[in-house]
């Protein structure tokens, strides 16, 4: 997925101009509302403007959640209140070359920390589409609060860019399956708001961070492609791959279990970075394969 964010892209595609990025950009910060809500509220763009930016600039495609029906073991995936945090719903399972995945509509694919959290607790790799954000919270509300049709539609339109609707008490508590709330946002100025512009070259300990593990799981995919055309040790020494043997107690034979375990221990060395749980000089010292030689 591209690493834009909203307001770059929607610069790009002239749909919005810099003032009024600057001037979504404050009342973000200061609301802490994601941006693409804020431009709404603001006047800026409309919701069926910022999705049809979103759909053609990352090349995804767009749903229309009114005319679709959920799957429940897709609903079940995903907590209320995370979908709430997100502005997302998932609604389908599908196989792509023999893998399920799962299906999530969202008001802002740019959300990477939310796609990866998804895929970390669920095992599934996520599929993403476009949806506009008061069809997303209408979904949320009849499918996991049992609003009536009518009253979601209305509770998601009143006020496009207010805040969140209050979470209404469920009729029937729908079960869940392996997955967990997200925690609430830090109050942390270190932190990076997905959406939020940063200066050129501006950087903060947790982003540099954050670009070394991927520079290092970039670094380990490309020894994976280049070891596939090689024929495999009976033996090999150390690394992240015996720290998830040790871990996991899966057997080394089995390629597609070790990518997915890969991808795993990726994704939670971003999301522990992210919150601050995971020091550069920890990482280098204890899990940088590159770092100890």
């Amino acid at each position: 997925m591209a690493r834009k964010r909203i307001g770059e892209l929607l610069l790009e595609q002239r749909a919005i101009s810099v003032a009024q990025l600057e001037a979504g950009l404050a009342a973000h910060r200061k609301s802490g509302q994601r941006l693409g809500a804020t431009l709404i509220a603001q006047g800026a763009i409309t919701e069926a403007t910022l999705a049809g930016v979103l759909s053609q600039a990352l090349g995804l495609q767009q749903v229309d959640l009114a005319a679709v029906t959920p799957e429940w073991a897709a609903v079940h995936l995903l907590r209320a209140r995370f979908c709430e945090q997100h502005d997302l719903f998932p609604y389908a399972l599908e196989s792509v070359g023999g893998r399920r995945q799962l299906v999530v509509a969202m008001s802002d694919p740019l959300n990477v920390t939310a796609v990866e959290e998804i895929e970390f607790t669920s095992g599934l790799k996520v599929n993403v589409r476009v949806a506009a954000l008061s069809a997303v919270r209408s979904a949320i509300l009849r499918y996991y609060h049992k609003v009536p049709v009518a009253a979601a539609n209305t509770a998601a339109t009143a006020a496009p860019g207010a805040s969140r609707p209050a979470p209404v008490k469920p009729l029937v508590a729908p079960p869940v399956q392996k997955a967990r709330a997200a925690p609430p946002p830090e109050e942390d100025d270190d932190e990076v708001i997905v959406g939020e512009e940063l200066p050129p070259g501006e950087t903060t300990q947790r982003t540099s961070l954050a670009e070394l593990i991927r520079e290092r799981e970039e670094q380990r995919k490309q020894r994976r492609g280049q070891a596939t055309a090689k024929p495999k040790p009976a033996a090999s020494g150390g690394g992240v791959l015996d720290d998830l043997d040790f871990l996991f107690g899966q057997a080394r034979e089995d390629p597609d279990r070790i990518e997915e375990l890969e991808r795993k221990f990726w994704a939670l060395m971003r999301i522990m970075a992210r919150k601050g749980l995971l020091t550069k000089d920890e990482f280098t010292r204890e899990l940088d394969d590159e770092g100890e030689r």
